[in-house]
């Protein structure tokens, strides 16, 4: 654990503070921005447990470890408090002596993060994943093993969990294990200490992410819920309660029914400020570090969060970017965002109908914000099942960060919001996702590309034509995000991302803007007619675009005459073992295309 030396901004990791050696050998040079109020803000707050709901990357974890931190006895000597003294003297909260009297290392504390439990191979391999987190977990306590206030069957419980991995339980054994995992450690620190205690709950939502998608979805959500109701809702054993998460899944009936339960989402103004971080602290960040000309960049790339009425900066990116700084003064921003569950499943709910989205994305990339219906709570099922009578994807990008509220909420009325991307830097990880969308590694996309390619091989132009009709009105708009697009090369863009995807494997040679005779093709390549490798076909396609639909026809007719003009000259000396040209000159409109070919015998 880094104990912080100046109270300024920085990051510092309150994570695993007591199963250092007391030895006094921390880290002196960490930074940290002291948010430490909010514990005792915590604390007074009406509600026995609190769901606190906020993008990854915004210090979620760090709030969990620092209760811990603050609130959880020294192992060793429950009535020694020097670490804690040692870690939170310089800091807001040990202002209030008596609160810290009163508290500070006072309250048996369990932190348990399911960040690291993606797993959607099987049943067993998720169960397994859940477990190694609560093996984990229970080994933080493996102390209570020598507690004279245990009973040997005590013992043996807290011993089987933390061998949880190697009892060779079946699936079903194992999920009744999970299930009262965290009441049982619970009820093993009241008993060692004689007080009641605080449980943490760090991303509860990532296993059922994961899941979500497959067909043991329910058996995850059973153990889930049962593992949370008994630890947080049934547990007479429990103090207080704090679990996190990007999604308030309130309608999986994790939380139903729950009376001591409340939710702490994006327009809480008490802790608005909790996690991220204000223009204030960074400004004072960048002041420590001689930064400042920096802000204005800083601000484009990670400011633009709207939580309550409170502009917030993504601490994650800002903390990242300043270490760079500090390694190399001339390091430019970039985006520091890891793919997760959660923008996993968003991106799969966009790719299942990008037709449907398509416009609003266009609107989105181009700085504008959308008017939208807001689900504040969801299931994954239902997520699963998103379409364009189920638009629950503009929910999902807003409680996983790609998008925030607009500031202006005229007209908005009901579940209604108006949402927008709120930085640079979320606009490249957004558009490097929709990228994916258009890549082989989308299934949907793959199929798409694949149809499209087979027409070349059957040298069917009318079914060419409809295939790409069909691609043009599911993703053209998302390729036109930017104003001032050349047109041509847009959708030379789009039918070459379509065929690079998928001829590789099926051609030794594939072609963008190559030369060729006395000009440049738009796209070529090379197909085996047969098993003899000499009987070979040559595809050679021009693209133009024409300035309304009844154009069409003519501007295919001139891609034609191009290519024979221009390209078949080169042919002979480029090909050695060419049998045959298909020449295709295609021309777009908008989402409208048209197609015309021709075959040259050599």
């Amino acid at each position: 654990m880094a104990v912080p030396n100046k109270i300024i901004p920085g990051i510092n990791c309150f994570k695993d503070c007591f199963t250092d050696d007391l030895d006094g050998s921390y880290e002196q040079n960490s930074y940290y921005i002291d948010k430490t109020r909010f514990i005792e803000k915590l604390w007074n707050f009406d509600s026995k447990i609190s769901l606190f709901t906020r993008p990854r990357r915004f210090g979620k974890s760090m709030f969990l470890t620092m209760l811990e931190s603050f609130f959880g006895p020294n192992p060793k000597d429950p009535t020694d408090l020097t670490l804690h003294k040692k870690i939170f003297s310089q800091l807001e909260i040990f202002k209030n002596k008596e609160f810290c009297q009163k508290f500070m290392g006072k309250l048996p504390s369990i932190y348990i993060s399911f960040a690291t439990a993606g797993a959607d191979i099987s049943l067993h391999e998720s169960l397994s994943g859940i477990a190694r987190i609560v093996r984990e977990c229970a080994k933080r306590y493996e102390f209570l093993q020598s507690s004279e206030n245990l009973s040997e069957d005590d013992k043996n419980l807290i011993r089987n969990l933390c061998n949880l991995t190697d009892l060779k339980l079946t699936d079903e054994e194992l999920s009744t294990k999970l299930q009262e995992s965290l009441r049982d450690i619970s009820d093993l620190l009241n008993k060692h200490y004689g007080k009641k205690v605080l449980i943490l709950v760090d991303e509860y939502d990532v296993p059922l992410a994961y899941a979500s998608n497959t067909d043991y979805y329910q058996n995850i959500k059973l153990v889930m819920t049962h593992m949370l109701e008994s630890a947080l809702k049934k547990n007479e054993n429990l103090s207080r309660g704090v679990v996190t998460g990007c999604l308030r899944v309130a309608k999986e009936s994790i939380f139903t029914g729950w009376n001591n339960f409340t939710t702490v989402d994006y327009d809480n103004t008490e802790f608005s400020t909790l996690f991220g971080f204000t223009t204030s602290e960074v400004k004072l960040l960048l002041k420590t570090f001689n930064f400042e000309d920096r802000f204005d960049t800083f601000k484009d790339w990670y400011d633009g969060y709207l939580f309550a009425d409170d502009e917030i900066y993504c601490p994650w990116d800002v903390v990242n970017y300043t270490k760079d700084l500090l390694k190399n003064p001339k390091a430019k921003p970039i985006t520091y965002w890891n793919n997760t569950a959660s923008n996993r499943l968003a991106m799969l709910a966009f790719a299942k109908n990008p037709k449907y989205y398509a416009e609003q994305f266009k609107l989105l990339l181009n700085g504008d914000s959308i008017k939208v219906k807001y689900f504040d709570s969801m299931n994954y099922n239902m997520i699963k099942l998103s379409d364009n009578s189920h638009p629950y994807l503009w929910s999902i990008l807003y409680m996983t960060g790609y998008l925030t509220k607009d500031p202006d909420q005229n007209g908005c009325e009901g579940k209604y919001v108006k949402l927008r991307i709120p930085n640079r830097c979320v606009k490249e990880c957004l558009q490097d996702q929709i990228d994916w969308s258009f890549s082989k590694s989308n299934p949907t996309y793959l199929n798409s590309a694949l149809s499209i390619f087979d027409c070349f091989k059957k040298d069917d132009a009318d079914l060419l034509q409809d295939k790409l009709q069909e691609t043009l009105q599911a993703y053209v708009s998302i390729y036109d995000t930017q104003k001032g697009t050349d047109k041509e090369s847009l959708y030379h863009a789009f039918l070459n991302g379509s065929l690079s995807a998928v001829v590789a494997p099926e051609s030794d040679y594939y072609s963008s803007n190559g030369e060729i005779g006395s000009g440049r093709a738009d796209i070529q390549f090379v197909l085996n007619k047969s098993e003899n490798s000499r009987d070979r076909k040559l595809i050679i396609i021009e693209c133009k675009v024409a300035v309304s639909e009844r154009e069409l026809e003519k501007q295919s007719d001139l891609a034609l005459e191009q290519i024979k003009e221009k390209y078949i000259q080169g042919v002979k000396g480029k090909y050695k073992t060419v049998t045959d040209i298909c020449i295709y000159g295609i021309s777009f409109y908008k989402k409208q295309c048209f197609v015309k070919s021709e075959t040259i015998s050599l």
